[in-house]
């Protein structure tokens, strides 16, 4: 069952018609502080591990299917930061694993030695509209031993995509609002504001390393006029790879604060998904992925 599983998985081909997914808004975050890897694990959650296949197979936690960021994106170089066009179809080939909206999800990884792909993938999730979903660190996760391997997950109904876009940003809005060109035909009330109050709270958040910022970042365009701050994804999470309290310091020192649009880049969205993510759990209710990131504004 096991191998089907991660078949069904890494496979991912899937035939059928395509539905209109439903959208939704972003709800109010909770924050998990007293979260914990044994509470989390007590729930019994579907337990998804993104490392390579090599580490997965070599040790994993029982009953943990190996998926990888790549399995829910474009395939082709450019745009291989965007979700796949067919939202519905993620969200049938997840049913086939156990996960639905309502499923609590646990996302394993490297943490700070990674880069970002759990938190790639939980804002994968929770685009789609499932609500549970938390990361841990995958040695942290091992080390509580468990001592019954859990059942087989069982396949869950076909479901439609509860579609967060709150969550994403496309290149055009992120265009439109970077260089402050917002007006009638552009602006999106999602985010709150009138089209030029909407210019003045945004921040862009690159959360590349300190290095790659410093070679080329977007304050660098002429045409840039958005507020640009950098800060590195792992100052985001903490040592077990939860987002961290403290992070919301951290920004507010950078001068980001909560009621702020923040639209938040990497070179190709794996980084930057995991830090709105963390943001979003966070309580940052304005928060946005530019999922095509450096390589699509080139």
């Amino acid at each position: 069952m096991r191998i089907l599983l991660m078949v069904l998985v890494t496979s991912f081909v899937f035939t059928g018609c395509q539905q209109k997914q439903t959208k939704v808004t972003s709800q109010e975050a909770v924050i998990g502080e007293s979260i914990t890897a044994e509470k989390l694990m007590k729930q019994k959650p579907v337990i998804l591990d993104v490392r390579p296949s090599f580490e997965f197979n070599l040790a994993h936690v029982p009953g943990a299917i190996n998926v990888r960021w790549e399995d829910f994106s474009r395939p082709e170089a450019k745009n291989r930061g965007l979700l796949q066009n067919d939202l519905f179809a993620l969200a049938r080939r997840l049913s086939l694993i156990g996960i639905d909206p309502e499923t609590k999800v646990v996302v394993l990884g490297k943490g700070r030695e990674g880069n970002g792909e759990e938190g790639r993938v939980a804002w994968t999730l929770k685009v789609l509209g499932v609500q549970q979903v938390y990361t841990l660190l995958h040695t942290s996760y091992r080390q509580l031993n468990p001592r019954e391997i859990p059942a087989p997950v069982k396949n869950k109904p076909y479901w439609k995509p509860q579609v967060d876009e709150d969550l994403t940003v496309h290149l055009a809005e992120f265009r439109a609002y970077a260089t402050g060109k917002v007006d009638k035909t552009n602006f999106s009330p999602r985010y709150g504001y009138k089209p030029i109050e909407a210019v003045e709270n945004l921040v862009i958040l690159d959360v590349r390393s300190s290095q790659e910022f410093a070679q080329r970042n977007l304050s660098q365009f002429k045409d840039v006029k958005a507020k640009v701050v950098s800060m590195e994804w792992r100052e985001l999470f903490d040592a077990a790879n939860l987002p961290s309290k403290k992070a919301v310091e951290l920004l507010a020192a950078k001068g980001v604060l909560k009621n702020n649009i923040i639209f938040v880049i990497s070179n190709h969205g794996v980084r930057s998904g995991a830090a709105t993510y963390a943001l979003q759990y966070l309580g940052f209710g304005r928060v946005s992925n530019f999922s095509g990131g450096y390589e699509q504004w080139k």
